[in-house]
């Protein structure tokens, strides 16, 4: 997070915990004070309304969940292991911070109309597109497939998130137990690392 004073940092700690159980339409500032340890005044002084708020806290998960995924990715990462580290990087984030990745998608689904002011205040964004314009320049080279970069990203994380999200299904469904999914898990990585590599590596 940016730098924020002691009280702001429990509002938002508070507001994380209550938006990611009860989501937007269901949390109200009155509870956020109250497990932050403040006064509703006090809440309104740093935060005039609940949607300045959730912006501000949404931006901040964002940004956090960006540097998760691409603060080890440097300019001259070779693109295999651009594609390990990113790969690696969606995994963990999803999986360590599960709660949080699915209220971000979830709530801006249903309030989309918050979507542009939240993306516009992430300056870690440009990242992202730095990611799609380097996988760009490696198709062009041919060094991976004619695949379009928007495309590869969204595979990525679809194969990532996508057992997180469905893990009661597929429990039912495989008759998985607790801990043989989450021995899935644990090889759930490698195995969307080497599919992915073996997919679109051109090989000399």
């Amino acid at each position: 997070m940016d730098a924020f004073s002691s009280s702001e940092e429990k509002i938002f700690k508070a507001a994380i915990d209550l938006f990611c159980e009860n989501g937007f339409d269901g949390t109200k500032m009155q509870a956020i004070a109250d497990k932050a340890g403040i006064s509703k005044a006090s809440l309104h002084y740093y935060f005039r309304s609940k949607d300045r708020l959730f912006k501000k806290v949404v931006q901040n998960l964002l940004s956090m969940l960006i540097t998760n995924v691409t603060g080890e990715i440097k300019e001259d990462t070779c693109i295999e292991e651009l594609l390990q580290k990113l790969i690696s990087g969606y995994f963990d984030m999803f999986r360590k911070f599960r709660k949080q990745t699915f209220f971000v998608f979830a709530e801006l689904v249903k309030h989309q109309k918050l979507l542009a002011d939240i993306i516009q205040g992430i300056d870690k964004i440009a990242v992202i597109q730095e990611i799609l314009l380097r996988l760009q320049k490696e198709r062009e080279k041919g060094t991976i497939i004619a695949i379009a970069p928007e495309d590869l990203i969204i595979n990525i994380i679809a194969m990532c998130i996508y057992p997180l999200m469905a893990e009661p299904m597929i429990k039912l469904i495989m008759s998985m137990s607790d801990n043989e999914f989450e021995q899935l898990l644990n090889r759930r990585k490698q195995v969307v690392t080497d599919f992915t590599l073996r997919a679109i590596l051109v090989r000399s």
